[in-house]
Parts: structure tokens; sequence; C-alpha cells
């Protein structure tokens, strides 16, 4: 058989390369424990990032298997959920906890898998038996990183990277690592993103033949995972349309075996119905819509300061996460604003140094404030909030040369903002319905241009994101379930 054709050479530059992604151990492989692949049978595992998946959601892991699945097939319906209403979801390598059992298992056989192929590279005769293996594996992970429409690629790599014609190079002592390093090498740069160049540059830089491969199968990894994140894109739309009609269809399935499967959700509804100048009995449909849509903006708005001493509903059981989220941040929000609010602002002629000085001071106040969620984590950072407030404005005042804060000042400043702890507090209380109002806006006109409330302006970023997510989120809920609110809010109508 007459050898393949590969790329050529593309230069080489000496250094030396320290084994990575490995973990010294004393423990021997096992006899028929010996790792016969780099992938060790298994798909490529991802941690799901940028996703609130808790619950009733997908597992943390997933491979890029199920992502199709849930693409096309709708098997399940809570991935697809995820992919659909999540715009931030993607995936990253999962990686095994630190110092656990399966970690340690993990790289004692990537480690005995390099160390065998280094071994019998480098014995004389040389033996081939796991660089026949390494070879299959490149091949397979090649096969990851294509779509269905490179099949004259596969075509390509199943000719190259054959495996009877690799077999008899070996038997033959023929066997050139760095021809088929080069061939792999120049379709990675090929097929990868260009922000993955720089990554795919270095390996050519290796001169050790072990390192090579082990980079280049680290690399193809990489390459996978970018893969999948450019599916989930390219996919979203896709499924946005599908889960809607799926989620729709098994709910009502449910419903069917269920005694009441929407017991709590009448509850929710029920409690945000206003029934203020209507004429009971109502059966005018349009005025059942129109109720039902003021009622939706209201119940949706609850479940950002939720009462936990209340069931769930069920028809947004799904994104209970998400809402749970955004009721922290929207919490944060308020808290930042009336935090601005009530302290020094910048006396300067300059607008630059007033935004400036907000921008600054909004930032320090939202890494102190990080971890507060509730009102007595909130009290235990207001003293330091005090006191970064005092230090920023200090600062500024210095910049311009102005006197400093006496301590009177500084006394009332700590004061008036150690007193927001008070959920009640008079400025408190008006952010926080300016900023519910905005929303409720957001959520009735289904986004549209808004005006930014009086006072919130520099937060006006913030409170953008949070509308747009929180308006996402309700879209996706009324397109599965407004048939069933209409019945609800209709039923409640319908009694005298």
């Amino acid at each position: 058989m007459s050898e393949r054709k590969v790329p050529n050479d593309s230069g080489s530059k000496t250094t030396d390369n320290d084994e990575r992604n490995t973990q010294s151990t004393s423990q021997a492989i096992p006899a028929g424990s010996r790792p016969r692949s780099y992938y060790a049978s298994e798909p490529i595992q991802f941690r799901v990032r940028g996703s609130t998946i808790t619950g009733a959601s997908p597992p943390n892991f997933v491979t890029l298997e199920d992502i199709m699945k849930a693409a096309h097939g709708m098997q399940n319906m809570t991935l697809a959920h995820e992919i659909a209403v999540d715009t931030d979801f993607k995936l990253e390598p999962f990686e095994p906890p630190d110092n656990s059992y399966q970690k340690l298992v993990k790289e004692t056989m990537h480690k005995a898998y390099f160390d065998i192929l280094r071994e019998q590279l480098n014995s004389d005769p040389p033996e081939y038996k796991q660089a026949i293996i390494l070879l299959e594996d490149v091949k397979q992970g090649l096969f990851s990183i294509l779509l269905p429409r490179h099949t004259r690629i596969r075509e390509m790599i199943e000719e190259v990277l054959d495996n009877e014609f690799i077999k008899q190079q070996a038997e033959n002592k023929s066997l050139d690592f760095n021809k088929y390093a080069r061939f792999v090498i120049d379709l990675m740069s090929k097929l990868a993103a260009p922000a993955r160049d720089e990554m795919i540059q270095k390996i050519t830089t290796l001169t050790d033949t072990v390192d090579i491969f082990r980079t280049i199968l680290e690399t193809l990894e990489v390459l996978k995972l970018d893969l999948a994140n450019t599916l989930i894109a390219m996919i979203r739309p896709h499924v946005m349309k599908e889960s809607v009609q799926y989620e729709r269809a098994k709910f009502d399935e449910m419903l069917k075996v269920s005694e009441d499967g929407l017991q709590h959700t009448k509850e929710w509804l029920k409690r945000n119905i206003d029934k203020t100048g209507l004429s009971l009995p109502v059966s005018d449909q349009n005025i059942i819509r129109n109720v039902t849509a003021q009622t939706l903006s209201k119940a949706y708005l609850e479940l950002l300061e939720w009462d936990d001493s209340k069931a769930y509903p069920e028809t947004v059981s799904l994104d209970a996460p998400r809402f749970s989220e955004l009721a922290t941040q929207v919490y944060r929000l308020v808290v930042v604003a009336s935090l601005m609010l009530v302290s020094p602002s910048a006396n300067a002629s300059d607008p630059n140094i007033v935004a400036r000085h907000k921008q600054t001071l909004k930032e320090k106040i939202f890494i102190i404030i990080d971890s507060a969620s509730s009102d007595i984590e909130l009290r235990a950072v207001l003293p330091s909030v005090a006191e970064e407030v005092i230090l920023v404005t200090e600062q500024l005042l210095e910049g311009m040369n102005q006197d400093p804060l006496n301590t009177d000042t500084k006394d009332l400043i700590r004061n008036q903002i150690t007193a927001l702890s008070d959920p009640d507090h008079r400025v408190r209380s008006i952010v926080r319905q300016r900023v519910m109002e905005f929303l409720k806006m957001v959520l009735v006109c289904a986004g549209g241009s808004r005006q930014i409330p009086v006072g919130l302006s520099a937060l006006a970023k913030e409170l953008t994101a949070v509308s747009g997510s929180l308006l996402r989120y309700v879209m996706h809920n009324k397109a599965v379930f407004t048939s069933h609110y209409l019945d609800i809010v209709a039923e409640e109508l319908c009694r005298s």
C-alpha cells in the first residue's frame, strides 16, 4: 500500500514541556486495567455554566449527545427548557473535584497512558502497540469536532489515519509520528475558531513526540467544547420554538393523571386578581384577557419577593431558581440605589467627575454587599459600606482640593447608611416601589423603550439587565401556560 500524503511540517522550535494535568501517585495500574484509550471509553462530559440549574432542572453534567437529543427530539424537557430560556447557557469542561477518587483515577490513567507510550517508543527496538491506540484516539477526537456536513474531511481522516495502514507501518518499523502530528495540527487549525489559533500554534513549538500528542488530545477536548457551545447557539431558535409546544404537551399529560396539578398556581393567581370596578360575574372575553394580563404582571412580580411559607406555582417550577436569583438581584439593586441616594453627592461643576464618582461608589458598594441577600446579612455589612462611602468621598474631595469631611459629617453618613437595614426605611421603600413599577411596566408592555425611574440613572445597566431576564422568562412561561392562566382567571371572575 502506498504512503498517504499528509501536510508538510510547519516548523518547530525546541522547548521543554513539563507534564501537565497529571498527579504523581505510587499506585500501580492493576493488571488488566492498563489504559486502552485516552477517553476511557466514556463520552466527554461538560458542566453546565451560566445556568441556575437546581432541583427539578437537568443534571449538572451533560454530554454533547444530550444536547443534540434535547434539540432534535425534546426527550429531556428540562434541558431543552434551559437552552430555550437561558441565553447564557453554555458548557465548560467537567473536572472531578480535587482530591476525589474520580480525579485520582482519571489522572492516574492518563499518566499511565502516556508513560506506557513513552516507554514503548524508547525501547530498543521501539514498540508501537500503544502508539496505534493513540492514533486511533486522535482519529476519534477529530471525528468529535466535525459537523455532519464535513463528509469529505471525514473521508480524508479515515484515509490518512487508516488503522490497518498504521499497523503495517508499525510492523515495518516505519511509523512516522511527526508526519501524523503535522496532519492533525493542520486540520485542527482549519476547523478551530480563530480564538484557538494561539493554542494550536503552541503545539508546533513542542519537540517531544509524547508531549505533542498529549497536547493534541487535550486541545481536541477544548475544540469539542467549542463545537458544543456553537451548536447550542445555532439550535437555540429551533429549541425555543419547539420547547413551548413540547412543555405544554407534557404538562397537559401530567394534569390528566394529577388530582389537581394547578392547585398552587390557582392560589398564586387568585391572590393577584384585582376585582376592583368589575361587575361580577364577568363573561366578556376581552375583559377576562385584560384582567389576566394585569394579574400575571402582579403575580410574576410576587415571585421576586416570594414568601417561602407559600407553595410555589406548578407552572413556574422549572424557573424557580431563576426567579430566586432575580429576586436577589432586585434586592441588591434596591439596596445599592438607596445607599447611593443617602451618600454624599459630588458637588462638582464637571459632569464627568460626578459620573465617575457615582460609578466608583456603585462598584464599591456592589462588591461589599455581594454576599447579602437578606436584611440580616445586609445589617452585618452596612458598617463596612459606610466606611467605604466615607473613603470614596474623601478621595473625591481631595482630588478637587476641597476640605475633608469632619467628624460630625462622618457620623451622619454612618447613621444614614446603617439605618437602611430597616426594610421600611422611607428611601428603601420609595426605591423599591420605583423598581417594581418599572418592572411591571416592562411586563405589561412586553419591553419597548422605558424611561429609567428618577434616582436610578446610575443603575440603568443593572436595571435593564434584570428587566430583560425577567421579561425573557415571563414570555416563555406565558407562551406555554397562558391557556391555563386564562381558564383560572375566567373561573374566578365567573363567581358571583
